[in-house]
């Protein structure tokens, strides 16, 4: 039972549940909008979420010296291998993809200290995984079209609901001074924000000509997560649970269409 649990925490701790996630949201556009499926871009994307979210989290406690090399020998491994697979199958996708990437890694690194406005923390993460889940698929296969600007905004407040639980889990933790959202606002009106955002995504879908019973079921379950959310959850409800939202989203997606 310990050896299984060190395996979850490792699966989440090393960033590949979270990569899974990211993947599926890739998934989810190409199916969405008929692409063909890109695995320059899927295995782009998953590896270098990988690489993005350990440096995001460890970048600190590294940096601060608390760091243990030795301790963290398995996920520093993954990370190696993980940027050989970004760097592999980067250099196979065009220019204008290889810029975009760059882009938005330089986002990516830059947050450590952007971070620091908490108050746009949300907004900036979910604008960084919006852009690379739907916008990167849709410009390596055509022009953005009035329907691809739909599901680009359609993205933007469902990512933005989904990271609430997250917001409001660290708001105990985070220092005082960022003032992110529920430190500004509280907890039951940050929930509110997230209600909100989807009923945005879901008001997109009803407005689209054909009605996905899949982003309503989303929608309803992504409600749920926030309401249940509270400063004193484990780790395990976000970081396991919120974030297999994606990857069910995808596996609905298999399922059923």
């Amino acid at each position: 039972m310990k050896s299984l649990k060190r395996l979850i925490d490792f699966y989440i701790h090393s960033s590949i549940h979270v990569a899974l996630a990211v993947y599926s949201l890739v998934r989810i556009t190409e199916n969405t909008l008929h692409f063909q499926y890109y695995e320059n871009i899927e295995s782009t994307v998953f590896y270098g979420t990988i690489v993005g979210y350990n440096f995001l989290k460890y970048f600190e406690p590294f940096q601060k010296g608390n760091f243990d090399l030795n301790k963290n020998r398995y996920l520093v491994g993954l990370t190696f291998l993980s940027i050989i697979g970004v760097i592999f199958y980067f250099i196979q996708l065009n220019n204008s993809l290889q810029i975009y990437f760059i882009k938005i890694g330089l986002i990516v690194a830059l947050y450590p200290f952007l971070r620091k406005f908490g108050l746009w923390k949300l907004f900036l993460v979910s604008f960084c995984i919006t852009a690379i889940t739907v916008y990167a698929p849709i410009i390596s296969q055509s022009s953005i079209s009035e329907k691809e600007k739909i599901i680009l905004f359609q993205r933007f407040f469902i990512v933005f609901a989904l990271l609430i639980p997250f917001e409001i889990l660290d708001s105990e933790t985070d220092d005082k001074t960022l003032k992110t959202i529920p430190q500004r606002i509280g907890i039951w009106n940050t929930k509110m924000f997230g209600f909100v955002a989807i009923v945005f995504f879901l008001g997109i879908e009803f407005s689209k000509p054909t009605f996905d019973y899949i982003s309503l079921w989303i929608g309803l379950i992504t409600a749920l997560a926030i309401w249940f959310s509270t400063t004193n959850r484990n780790d395990y409800y976000t970081s396991f649970w919120v974030e297999c939202i994606p990857i069910l989203w995808y596996i609905f997606y298999l399922i059923l269409i």
